[in-house]
């Protein structure tokens, strides 16, 4: 089993909601499966990471941004953690909650 990541903070705003998360090296296995949860069919250079991890120390104050028709996500690497930024409707958090429980452990 991945050991998920630790959530740090989070928050939301209308349709802007937000999640600081533990910089670890699961993330690479784990946010493949929170884009397909949020209906994500293209997850593009992370299908690549599932054979070969990046070192995620290179992963520093850099920001991906991915859009789908229901979510709006910009995931930002700072030095010792990562942020996620999903805008979405209402409708769509419940999904948007589920994916972020496979994600973190959010009871810490």
């Amino acid at each position: 089993m991945i050991k998920k990541l630790k959530l740090i903070g989070s928050g939301n705003k209308d349709k802007r909601n937000f999640f600081v998360l533990s910089k670890e090296e699961s993330f690479f296995s784990l946010f493949p499966l929170f884009l397909i949860n949020c209906g994500f069919k293209n997850i593009g250079i992370y299908e690549d990471y599932q054979e070969e991890k990046p070192d995620l120390n290179n992963f520093n104050n850099k920001i991906e941004h991915f859009q789908n028709e229901n979510y709006d996500i910009d995931l930002i690497y700072t030095t010792n953690r990562i942020i996620i930024i999903i805008r979405t409707n209402f409708s769509n958090r419940e999904k948007l909650l589920q994916g972020i429980k496979n994600l973190a452990n959010i009871d810490q």
